[in-house]
């Protein structure tokens, strides 16, 4: 009987079928890996360009940041030097004006003492000078009687020689007499300073007792006002249009004397309880003096200061 053979070729082609599976596995790896392989070359290439780009950026900005470095060093340099410069002025002004307040004290020192000096040498007259505050003092008592603002016996003679000895010195420091400025022949070198004299204040004092109503001055803010007025009249000339000192003027051509009265509000000794003090009750002469020359270096240095400006506004 005949027998069918059996195919043996299963097997095998089984075999074959599996190996093409494996194959095609592997060039799709290859092909994968392929792919990869160019990707990540690309995204390679792509971050070295922008890591190259991101450099010169950086580069760049580190260059820029640098000029900005220097220009500013370089101002900071500049505006140091400024500074320097403004102290340096600083510090020359303030020599010239401490020299100006030295010389205008100086010469209010050498006014007062000649004052002082004639009037007790030519007028036999004893007065009080405070030299640290410019001050002639006057006692009350040898010019007005108590609450009074009428003159003492002796009074109006006292005012008169202090009008001849004044007379012959403010107009040195004055330097115009109604708008002359020409020097006075009884002036010295040493005197004559025109310009320097500015005011002269006649002050009046009292102490602080109040006044009885029987008084005809309300208070003694009244009483010292008028005690000032009666000595400016006096010691000007009240009957003398053409008196000396009442043509007496300052540099901006204004009259020197002037009045004011101050009642016990100043006390040379001060008193809480009603006192007769008598050296509260005074007439003060106070004289103020000035530079007229303004310190060299004043104008020099608003001339620097402004070229100092210039140089830093063009560091802005």
């Amino acid at each position: 009987m005949y027998q069918r053979r059996r195919d043996t070729r299963g097997p095998q082609y089984t075999a074959h079928d599996y190996s093409i599976s494996i194959s095609d596995v592997m060039s799709a790896l290859l092909y994968v890996f392929i792919v990869i392989l160019i990707i990540f070359s690309f995204n390679m290439n792509s971050s070295e360009n922008d890591f190259r780009s991101e450099y010169l950026r950086v580069a760049k900005e580190r260059e820029r940041m640098s000029q900005i470095n220097e220009e500013q060093s370089e101002k900071l340099k500049k505006l140091e030097t400024g500074v320097v410069e403004l102290r340096d002025l600083a510090e020359q002004l303030k020599r010239d004006l401490d020299q100006h307040m030295a010389k205008t004290a100086q010469l209010l020192l050498q006014l007062l003492t000649d004052i002082q000096h004639d009037l007790q040498t030519q007028e036999n007259l004893k007065v009080f000078v405070d030299f640290n505050h410019g001050i002639l003092r006057l006692p009350d008592e040898i010019l007005f009687p108590s609450g009074s603002a009428q003159f003492a016996p002796g009074g109006e003679e006292t005012l008169n020689k202090l009008s001849r000895v004044l007379a012959r010195h403010l107009p040195c420091y004055a330097g115009t007499v109604e708008g002359s400025s020409k020097r006075p022949v009884f002036c010295e070198e040493r005197q004559w300073n025109p310009g320097t004299l500015d005011a002269v204040f006649i002050e009046g004092h009292t102490d602080n007792i109040a006044l009885s109503r029987a008084n005809p001055h309300s208070n003694n803010l009244h009483l010292s006002g008028m005690r000032a007025i009666q000595t400016f009249e006096t010691l000007l000339g009240r009957d003398k249009p053409d008196s000396l000192l009442g043509g007496l003027r300052n540099q901006k051509g204004q009259p020197v004397f002037g009045i004011s009265g101050y009642g016990e509000r100043r006390p040379v000794v001060a008193h809480v309880e009603p006192t007769a003090e008598k050296a509260n009750r005074r007439i003060d002469i106070r004289f103020f003096l000035i530079n007229p020359k303004p310190p060299e270096g004043i104008p020099q240095l608003f001339e620097k200061l402004d070229r100092l400006n210039q140089k830093l506004d063009a560091l802005k």
